[in-house]
């Protein structure tokens, strides 16, 4: 009985390059291409409901791992009319800020990364523009140079640009003088 070809015609140096890209670690990019935008996935999550469904795959709890009860409140709430409310519990911001830096860690394109990297920073400004309060360990001046490259960000909304901005200047007024 004859053996049947099962390379498809390539080459060993092929082959062994096509197996290597199988085994490629992935960095948080999409090796075919983010078929996504930054502002397309930014506004997929900004109108997500925030639910505290555990059986909801894109929950806050399955997201951080954990019972979310400071949710209660806003539940049913878009995240961005969450984070755009000036009324908004810190106790809430703060549980979004971790949502954020949580989907930073799990994304899986530069697009993703990108979205959920702009919710983390939003939740800081949400809590320094409404309620006066730094939720983050970064300094003032590390923040305010996130803040100036946000602010730059042509697929960032409007409303949530204006936050990201008065973040900027409170952060610009607070960083050590030199």
């Amino acid at each position: 009985m004859e053996k049947e070809e099962t390379t498809y015609g390539l080459s060993p140096k092929h082959l062994a390059r096509l197996l290597a890209i199988g085994l490629e670690k992935n960095d948080g990019e999409n090796k075919l291409g983010d078929t996504r935008t930054p502002a397309e996935e930014l506004d997929e999550i900004l109108s997500r409901k925030l639910s505290l469904d555990p059986a909801t795959p894109d929950s806050i709890p399955v997201i951080l791992n954990r019972p979310c009860g400071e949710l209660l409140p806003a539940a049913g709430r878009s995240m961005g009319d969450v984070l755009l409310d000036p009324s908004t519990d810190l106790a809430i911001i703060r549980t979004l800020k971790d949502c954020g830096k949580q989907l930073v860690r799990l994304s899986d394109t530069k697009s993703k990364q990108a979205a959920a990297t702009v919710i983390y920073y939003a939740a800081i400004a949400s809590a320094l523009v409404f309620h006066r309060q730094k939720i983050s360990r970064h300094s003032y001046e590390k923040l305010n140079e996130a803040y100036a490259r946000l602010h730059e960000k042509p697929w960032i909304g409007p409303k949530l640009k204006h936050l990201l901005k008065k973040a900027e200047e409170i952060c610009e007024k607070r960083k050590p003088r030199s």
